[in-house]
């Protein structure tokens, strides 16, 4: 059928469009000051169009009609939860409870619709790799000119509000754009290690270079992070293909390639913020290496201990160690965890909804999450949701593991490698910084990356 080619190919573009309806809307929320944003509108009504498509597809599709079963067992248990937290929650605000609904089936979805996606263009013999590659590397090449422009012209948005220094071009959520900006780098790399077959045509990791600049930009962890595991990802997967399949100048021209840029981050750490915000987060953490030591004297007789005999670094506690890395996310996490065990049974199976058992903001506040995407959902959702949502991708994720390992020297390919990569980088950051699986501006990535890797290895077909 024409109309459906034409409906899944402008799906599978609407990836390109993403960092500009993420501009547009910042530009609503910082100039317009409305709280219904373009992003909001768009994306529901994409989300809307996904789920009418496979519901179209599900009369004849075996594969369709399992999950509109699946989405139907997620709207049940939200609905449950719902209903149950009106009558245990005091204060119960429903608007924010559904907008945090709204958000999280947006994985679950787009995963569900990205699937039949390829499913088709494979059955097609359209080239689904290839365009996905080339959208995520525009989208990639758009996200660098927004934050080089922004940077230049000084219109650049601030990542922290004081002491840290970091940047968002003109992108609203910082912590968002990081998590896009990780999961998007690997495919700009595969984009360069495909194209790159000689050491003189470095020029196509440019792309790569531009946003991994931008990241630094950014100054979080995750972004810095996302640069050293990819490249470290591309240096060692074209080792492995040298010595293992193919011994050719593409791999050792791409190993070069990936080491130099290894060692020009190495080089440049120093001046990067990232660097600064971590010596200024252990500042605030009241642990400072640069100080002098002062010498240490004998009580009894007054005299200067040995060296050996004093403390040569300031001792970190375990919960300095988790604060720097989880942000104060395991404070939250802590309250949570408290409130779960407080909770009744109810809502121990259906969850406790939007933040928690919530009490009465202060004004100008309102109740916040863990910022810890798997224990956000399992909290919100509770044992009985939190499983209904995750079985699906969580089943297929381990179907393709078995499959990558048992089939390893036919599997082991730079698309799934970095691809892959883009996925882990996803679920890690998903983990430990938050606002990907429940934020529908990154959560698309991830679909649509944990879609194209199942069906290109077979995993998900009718």
């Amino acid at each position: 059928m024409k109309n459906e080619k034409t409906f899944w190919l402008l799906a599978l573009a609407f990836i390109i469009w993403q960092p500009v309806i993420d501009v547009l809307t910042s530009a609503s929320l910082l100039l317009l000051n409305i709280s219904l944003t373009v992003g909001v509108i768009v994306r529901v009504l994409f989300m809307a169009a996904i789920v009418l498509m496979l519901l179209w597809k599900a009369r004849r599709s075996g594969l369709a009609r399992k999950y509109i079963l699946y989405l139907l067992a997620v709207a049940a248990v939200i609905a449950i939860n719902i209903v149950l937290n009106m009558n245990v929650k005091d204060p119960y605000y429903l608007g924010s409870e559904l907008k945090f609904f709204n958000k999280i089936v947006y994985f679950p979805i787009l995963f569900t619709g990205f699937s039949v996606l390829y499913l088709y263009l494979k059955r097609e013999q359209v080239p689904f790799k290839e365009k996905t590659t080339s959208y995520f590397l525009y989208a990639s090449l758009i996200i660098s000119a927004v934050f080089l422009v922004s940077f230049a012209t000084g219109t650049s948005l601030s990542n922290y509000s004081h002491t840290k220094i970091g940047f968002t071009g003109w992108f609203y959520a910082g912590n968002e754009i990081g998590a896009i900006m990780a999961i998007i780098l690997p495919v700009t790399a595969l984009y360069a290690i495909e194209k790159t077959n000689r050491v003189k045509e470095w020029r196509y990791w440019i792309p790569f270079v531009l946003l991994a600049v931008s990241m630094q930009f950014l100054g979080t962890k995750v972004g810095y992070g996302g640069i050293v595991v990819v490249l470290l990802a591309a240096f060692f997967s074209m080792l492995i293909l040298h010595f293992t399949k193919e011994r050719s100048g593409k791999t050792r021209s791409n190993m070069l390639i990936s080491l130099v840029l290894i060692a020009v981050l190495a080089v440049t750490t120093p001046v990067t913020p990232v660097f600064h915000n971590m010596f200024a987060h252990l500042s605030l953490l009241n642990i400072d290496f640069s100080k002098e030591k002062e010498k240490e004297v004998d009580p009894d007789t007054g005299e200067e201990l040995p060296d050996e005999e004093q403390d040569d670094e300031p001792e970190i506690t375990n919960e300095q160690v988790q604060n720097l890395v989880f942000s104060s996310r395991e404070k939250y996490l802590a309250e949570m965890k408290d409130q779960f065990a407080e909770a009744p049974v109810s809502q121990k199976l259906f969850g406790m909804g939007f933040a928690g058992n919530y009490e009465e903001p202060e004004p100008g506040k309102t109740p916040r999450m863990i910022e810890m995407d798997f224990f956000d959902l399992f909290f919100s959702l509770g044992i009985v949701g939190f499983l209904t949502m995750m079985s699906l991708p969580l089943y297929y994720a381990i179907r393709f593991v078995i499959h990558f390992v048992r089939n390893i020297k036919q599997t082991f390919t730079p698309v799934n490698t970095m691809y892959g990569v883009a996925f882990i980088l996803g679920i890690g950051i998903s983990a430990t910084a938050g606002h990907v699986l429940t934020a529908p501006a990154v959560s698309i990535y991830v679909a649509a990356v944990m879609a194209l890797l199942m069906v290109q290895e077979g995993i998900i077909k009718e």
